[in-house]
C-alpha cells in the first residue's frame, strides 16, 4: 500500500452510462492495474440510467469483487449529476473520479498519490496534455471554450478533465453545493485549496462507443458559464450603450438634414440598423430568459437525482 494512503480508504468513482458491452473488460483492467501498483481502494459505480445491462454487468462485478458498490439512477441526468452523486453516496478518506473506459488510464494513479504525498496537495488535477483522437472541430472549440471561461470567470482550466484525486475535505467542501444545474470540474476548481496539475495523456477507448459528441459539448460549455458568471447579462447593457451611440449620430445627421432641408437618404442603413438592434434585442431577451429558466429550476427545490438501486 503507498505511505499516503497507510490507514486511509480510497473511493474510485466510476460514471457510466451504457457501457454493459466494456465495462466488465474495462473494469478487470483498472483492478488488474491497481494491484500491480499496491493501490487498495473501494469501487463505486453510478449508473446514470443506463438503458442496456449495463446495470447487471455492475451485479455481477459486485458479486465478484466485494470492494465494489454501486448506485444506479432512476434516469438519466447527466454526467455531472453522477460525479455529485458518486462523491456524495460513498465515504472514503480520499476520492478519485476517472471514466471507466480507460480514456483516464489508471497506470497514472499511483503516480497521482506519489505527487499528492510530495505536493501535500488537496486536489490532483488531471490535466489532457495530448487530446487523444479528438475531431479538430472539438480541439478549437475545447480550447476557445476554456480561453473564453477563464476570461469571464478567472477559472484556469485550460484542457480540464474529470481525472482528479481529491481528499476529504475538498469532497466535504463540495457537498455544500446545493445547485441544480452544476459543472464538476469547475466547482472542483473553484473551491480552492492546494491544486496541482498532472498532465497524462488521452488513451484510446479500448471498446464501446462515446456519448459525448459536439453538441454535449457545446451544450456543457453552456452549462458551464451559466453556472458560474453572470457577465452575458452585461452584454445587454454594452449592446444597449453601443446602439444609443449609433442613435445619438444618426438622430444629430437627421435633425441637420431636417433643418438644412437636404434630401433624406440611407435607408438601407436604416434597415441594416433595425436588423441589427432586432437581433440584439431578441439575443439579449434569449439570454435574459436562460437565466430565469435556471432561477425557475432552482426554487422548484427538487431533488437533483433520483436513486432506483443501491449495491
Amino acid at each position: 500500500m503507498l505511505t499516503l494512503f497507510e490507514n486511509k480508504t480510497l473511493a474510485v468513482v466510476i460514471p457510466v452510462y451504457n457501457e454493459g458491452k466494456a465495462l466488465e473488460a474495462n473494469f478487470q483492467e483498472i483492478h488488474r492495474v491497481f494491484i500491480e501498483d499496491g493501490i487498495t481502494c473501494h469501487y463505486h459505480f453510478v449508473d446514470d440510467g443506463s438503458k442496456d445491462d449495463t446495470w447487471s454487468v455492475i451485479e455481477a462485478l459486485s458479486k465478484k469483487y466485494p470492494q465494489v458498490t454501486a448506485i444506479r439512477f432512476a434516469r438519466n441526468f447527466g454526467k455531472e449529476i453522477a460525479l455529485r452523486a458518486g462523491v456524495e453516496s460513498i465515504d472514503a478518506d480520499f476520492y478519485l473520479t476517472m471514466d471507466s473506459d480507460l480514456q483516464h488510464p489508471p497506470s497514472y494513479v499511483k503516480a497521482m498519490i506519489e505527487t499528492m504525498a510530495r505536493e501535500n496537495a488537496d486536489i490532483i488535477d488531471g490535466v489532457k496534455a495530448s487530446r487523444g483522437k479528438e475531431s479538430l472541430k472539438y480541439k478549437l472549440f475545447a480550447r476557445g471554450f476554456y480561453s473564453f471561461l477563464k476570461r469571464i470567470t478567472g477559472l484556469e482550466m485550460n484542457d480540464s478533465s474529470d481525472f482528479k484525486l481529491m481528499n476529504r475535505q475538498v469532497i466535504d467542501s463540495l457537498r455544500d453545493f446545493r445547485e441544480r444545474n452544476l459543472f464538476f470540474r469547475g466547482i472542483v476548481s473553484w473551491v480552492g485549496y492546494k491544486v496541482v496539475k498532472f498532465p497524462f495523456d488521452v488513451a484510446e477507448r479500448q471498446a464501446g462507443v462515446t456519448h459525448f459528441n459536439f453538441a454535449k459539448l457545446v451544450l456543457l460549455a453552456m452549462n458551464a458559464i451559466l453556472s458560474y458568471t453572470s457577465k452575458p447579462l452585461y452584454l445587454t447593457i454594452f449592446s444597449g450603450l453601443i446602439f444609443l451611440i449609433f442613435a445619438l449620430i444618426l438622430g444629430a445627421q437627421t435633425l441637420y438634414n431636417f433643418f438644412f432641408g437636404h434630401a433624406i437618404s440611407g435607408f438601407s442603413t436604416v434597415i441594416l440598423l433595425i436588423l441589427i438592434t432586432g437581433s440584439m434585442i431578441m439575443l439579449s431577451l434569449g439570454i435574459i430568459g436562460v437565466y430565469i429558466s435556471r432561477i425557475y429550476e432552482e426554487i422548484k427545490r427538487r431533488p437533483r437525482y433520483v436513486i432506483d438501486r443501491r449495491l
